[in-house]
C-alpha cells in the first residue's frame, strides 16, 4: 500500500533570516523552498573547490547553499545591486562566503567552479557559453524558474525554446530537467570530461 507523500517543512535558521530580509524589502523573486532544498542536497556532496551563485537577491538561495557547505569549500555570490549585497552580507555572516557587487562575469577569475547556481536571466540565456566556461569539468550547474511545457502561456506554444535547447542538448554537458513543483522546473547539468565528449 502506498503511503501519502509528506513534504519537508524544515527551514534552516539562516534561510529564515534571509526570507525575512527579502520580505522586508518586498522582494518576490527569492529562491523557492523546493529549489533551496535541492541546492542544499547537491551542495552537500561538494567536497572541494568553489561554488558560484549568480544573482544573490536577498540571500535566500545563498543561505540554503551555506546551510550544507563543506568546511573547505568556498562560496562566491554576485549581484549587480549593491543594496542587496550589503544587506545579505550583514545577514549571512559566514566565514566561507564572499558577496560581490557587479557583473557576475567579473567573478570568473575565481573559478573554475565545482558548482554554479545560476539565478539570473542573462546568465542562463545570452551568456550561456560564458557560464559553461566558468564551470569546472565534472562540475554541476543548477538553474531554476523554468515553466513546464504544459503550463506555457498561449503565446509561447509551438515556438522554439532556445534556452532549454541550449542547455539540454549541449555537447559538453549531460543535462536533465526535473520538476520542483507542478508548475516549476529546474535544469541540472554536469560538464563532461574530454573523452566523454567524443562519444
Amino acid at each position: 500500500m502506498l503511503t501519502k507523500y509528506r513534504s519537508n517543512t524544515y527551514i534552516p535558521e539562516m534561510v529564515k533570516a534571509s526570507k525575512m530580509l527579502a520580505h522586508r524589502h518586498d522582494f518576490e523573486y527569492s529562491c523557492s523552498d523546493e529549489a533551496g532544498r535541492l541546492l542544499s542536497v547537491l551542495v552537500g556532496q561538494i567536497t572541494h573547490g568553489t561554488i558560484l551563485e549568480v544573482g544573490t537577491g536577498y540571500g535566500v538561495g545563498s543561505a540554503w547553499i551555506l546551510s550544507t557547505i563543506a568546511p573547505n569549500v568556498q562560496f562566491v555570490s554576485v549581484d549587480h545591486a549593491k543594496e542587496k549585497i550589503d544587506a545579505t552580507a550583514q545577514t549571512l555572516r559566514h566565514q566561507q562566503a564572499e558577496f560581490l557587487v557587479g557583473d557576475w562575469k567579473e567573478a570568473i577569475a575565481k573559478g573554475p567552479f565545482q558548482f554554479i547556481f545560476a539565478d539570473a536571466a542573462a546568465a542562463k540565456t545570452i551568456e550561456g557559453e560564458q557560464l559553461l566556461e566558468a564551470l569546472a569539468v565534472g562540475g554541476m550547474l543548477v538553474m531554476d524558474d523554468f515553466t513546464p511545457e504544459e503550463h506555457f502561456p498561449e503565446e509561447w506554444r509551438g515556438k522554439p525554446d532556445k534556452v532549454r535547447d541550449f542547455w539540454l542538448n549541449h555537447k559538453e554537458l549531460r543535462a536533465t530537467e526535473i520538476y520542483l513543483t507542478a508548475t516549476s522546473c529546474a535544469i541540472l547539468a554536469t560538464k563532461l570530461k574530454g573523452k566523454e565528449l567524443s562519444k
